[in-house]
């Protein structure tokens, strides 16, 4: 299962994560409701790297307090909205409605 950087990097600022380039990576932190939350992830500044692999996708999952693989992948292609990641971290006590 293979992401797109492309699609991470267009799509998370939609689902409420703002972009923020600090050294050799970029930092995804994600804004709710106005406030800043204690959930990120990060990519490197590297272009070499057009997909993102099954080992950094777990790793960034983990991140995002996702619990499958394929949550992630849902959320990087814009078949999971902010509402929809809202309530999966609600019901996995990541955030408190």
């Amino acid at each position: 299962m293979k992401v797109s950087r492309r699609d991470i990097e267009s799509n998370l600022p939609k689902k409420g994560f703002k972009r923020e380039e600090k050294g050799h990576h970029i930092f995804f932190h994600f804004w709710y409701e106005g406030k800043l939350t204690h959930i990120f992830t990060k990519i490197s500044h590297s272009k070499k790297t057009a997909d993102i692999s099954d080992t950094l996708l777990t790793l960034m999952r983990r991140q995002l307090k996702l619990s499958k693989n394929k949550d992630f992948v849902a959320l990087a292609d814009c078949n999971m909205d902010k509402p929809q990641y809202v309530e999966m971290l609600i019901e996995s006590g990541e955030h408190k409605s």
